[in-house]
Protein backbone atom coordinates (compact mmCIF):
# COMPACT_ATOMS: atom_id res chain seq x y z
CA UNK A 1 0.00 0.00 0.00
CA UNK A 2 2.84 2.39 0.85
CA UNK A 3 4.54 1.63 -2.48
CA UNK A 4 1.35 2.44 -4.32
CA UNK A 5 1.04 5.78 -2.49
CA UNK A 6 4.66 6.65 -3.34
CA UNK A 7 4.14 5.82 -7.03
CA UNK A 8 0.86 7.74 -7.10
CA UNK A 9 2.40 10.81 -5.45
CA UNK A 10 5.35 10.73 -7.89
CA UNK A 11 2.90 10.50 -10.79
CA UNK A 12 0.88 13.46 -9.47
CA UNK A 13 4.03 15.56 -9.04
CA UNK A 14 5.13 14.84 -12.61
CA UNK A 15 1.66 15.63 -13.91
CA UNK A 16 1.52 18.92 -12.02
CA UNK A 17 4.93 20.06 -13.26
CA UNK A 18 4.11 19.15 -16.86
CA UNK A 19 1.12 21.52 -16.78
CA UNK A 20 3.43 24.41 -15.95
CA UNK A 21 5.99 23.34 -18.53
CA UNK A 22 3.49 23.18 -21.40
CA UNK A 23 1.66 26.44 -20.65
CA UNK A 24 4.10 28.65 -22.64
CA UNK A 25 3.62 26.39 -25.66
CA UNK A 26 -0.01 27.47 -25.76
CA UNK A 27 1.10 31.00 -26.76
CA UNK A 28 3.38 29.62 -29.46
CA UNK A 29 0.65 27.38 -30.85
CA UNK A 30 -1.93 30.20 -30.84
CA UNK A 31 0.50 32.44 -32.75
CA UNK A 32 1.42 29.75 -35.26
CA UNK A 33 -2.22 28.85 -35.86
CA UNK A 34 -3.24 32.48 -36.30
CA UNK A 35 -0.51 33.36 -38.81
CA UNK A 36 -0.84 30.11 -40.76
CA UNK A 37 -4.60 30.47 -41.03
CA UNK A 38 -4.41 34.17 -41.89
CA UNK A 39 -1.83 33.56 -44.61
CA UNK A 40 -3.94 30.89 -46.28
CA UNK A 41 -7.11 33.02 -45.97
CA UNK A 42 -5.43 36.07 -47.53
CA UNK A 43 -3.99 34.02 -50.38
CA UNK A 44 -7.41 32.45 -50.94
CA UNK A 45 -9.10 35.86 -51.05
CA UNK A 46 -6.50 37.17 -53.49
CA UNK A 47 -6.97 34.17 -55.77
CA UNK A 48 -10.75 34.49 -55.48
CA UNK A 49 -10.57 38.18 -56.48
CA UNK A 50 -8.49 37.31 -59.53
CA UNK A 51 -10.52 34.31 -60.65
CA UNK A 52 -13.94 35.94 -60.14
CA UNK A 53 -12.82 39.44 -61.20
CA UNK A 54 -14.41 41.10 -58.20
CA UNK A 55 -13.26 43.25 -55.31
CA UNK A 56 -12.85 41.34 -52.04
CA UNK A 57 -13.08 42.98 -48.61
CA UNK A 58 -10.96 41.88 -45.64
CA UNK A 59 -11.97 43.28 -42.26
CA UNK A 60 -10.63 42.65 -38.76
CA UNK A 61 -12.84 43.13 -35.70
CA UNK A 62 -10.29 42.95 -32.88
CA UNK A 63 -12.71 43.41 -29.98
CA UNK A 64 -14.42 40.14 -30.96
CA UNK A 65 -11.18 38.36 -32.02
CA UNK A 66 -12.70 37.96 -35.45
CA UNK A 67 -12.03 38.68 -39.10
CA UNK A 68 -14.03 38.07 -42.22
CA UNK A 69 -13.51 38.10 -45.95
CA UNK A 70 -16.35 38.71 -48.37
CA UNK A 71 -17.23 40.20 -51.72
CA UNK A 72 -17.52 43.96 -51.94
CA UNK A 73 -21.33 43.90 -52.06
CA UNK A 74 -22.97 43.75 -48.66
CA UNK A 75 -25.26 40.99 -49.87
CA UNK A 76 -22.28 38.83 -50.79
CA UNK A 77 -21.75 35.70 -48.74
CA UNK A 78 -18.72 35.42 -46.50
CA UNK A 79 -15.78 33.64 -48.12
CA UNK A 80 -14.14 33.35 -44.69
CA UNK A 81 -15.65 34.10 -41.29
CA UNK A 82 -13.02 33.28 -38.72
CA UNK A 83 -12.66 33.66 -34.97
CA UNK A 84 -9.17 33.41 -33.53
CA UNK A 85 -7.75 32.82 -30.06
CA UNK A 86 -8.39 35.45 -27.37
CA UNK A 87 -4.66 35.23 -26.64
CA UNK A 88 -4.03 36.93 -30.00
CA UNK A 89 -4.88 40.59 -30.50
CA UNK A 90 -4.72 42.62 -33.71
CA UNK A 91 -4.18 46.39 -33.66
CA UNK A 92 -4.20 49.01 -36.35
CA UNK A 93 -0.78 50.23 -37.41
CA UNK A 94 -0.14 52.42 -40.44
CA UNK A 95 -2.93 50.58 -42.21
CA UNK A 96 -6.62 50.33 -41.40
CA UNK A 97 -8.20 47.09 -40.23
CA UNK A 98 -10.24 47.04 -43.46
CA UNK A 99 -8.68 46.62 -46.89
CA UNK A 100 -9.61 45.28 -50.31
CA UNK A 101 -8.16 42.96 -52.91
CA UNK A 102 -8.83 44.34 -56.37
CA UNK A 103 -9.86 42.14 -59.32
CA UNK A 104 -6.26 42.13 -60.58
CA UNK A 105 -4.99 40.75 -57.24
CA UNK A 106 -3.47 44.00 -56.02
CA UNK A 107 -4.33 45.43 -52.63
CA UNK A 108 -5.87 48.90 -52.30
CA UNK A 109 -3.77 49.96 -49.30
CA UNK A 110 -0.52 48.93 -47.71
CA UNK A 111 1.21 49.34 -44.37
CA UNK A 112 1.47 47.49 -41.09
CA UNK A 113 -0.78 45.81 -38.56
CA UNK A 114 0.36 44.86 -35.07
CA UNK A 115 -0.35 41.40 -33.69
CA UNK A 116 0.25 40.49 -30.06
CA UNK A 117 0.34 36.81 -29.17
CA UNK A 118 0.94 36.13 -25.50
CA UNK A 119 3.93 38.22 -24.45
CA UNK A 120 5.33 38.69 -27.97
CA UNK A 121 4.48 41.47 -30.39
CA UNK A 122 4.67 41.15 -34.17
CA UNK A 123 4.38 43.60 -37.04
CA UNK A 124 2.64 42.31 -40.14
CA UNK A 125 3.74 44.35 -43.15
CA UNK A 126 1.50 44.29 -46.21
CA UNK A 127 3.47 45.51 -49.21
CA UNK A 128 2.30 47.67 -52.06
CA UNK A 129 1.70 45.83 -55.28
CA UNK A 130 0.62 42.22 -55.34
CA UNK A 131 -0.64 42.03 -51.76
CA UNK A 132 2.38 40.20 -50.39
CA UNK A 133 3.05 40.39 -46.68
CA UNK A 134 5.56 39.29 -44.11
CA UNK A 135 5.72 39.15 -40.31
CA UNK A 136 8.52 40.53 -38.13
CA UNK A 137 8.85 40.01 -34.38
CA UNK A 138 9.30 43.28 -32.50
Amino acid sequence: MVEMLIVLSAFLMLSATSVFLFTPHNDVLAKELFFTQLESDLLYSQQYAISHQEQITVQFIPENHHYFIRGSNYGSPYLVDRYYSPEVSVEQGTMKLLFHYMPDGNIDSFGSLYVTAGSKKFRMMIQIGKGRFYVVEE
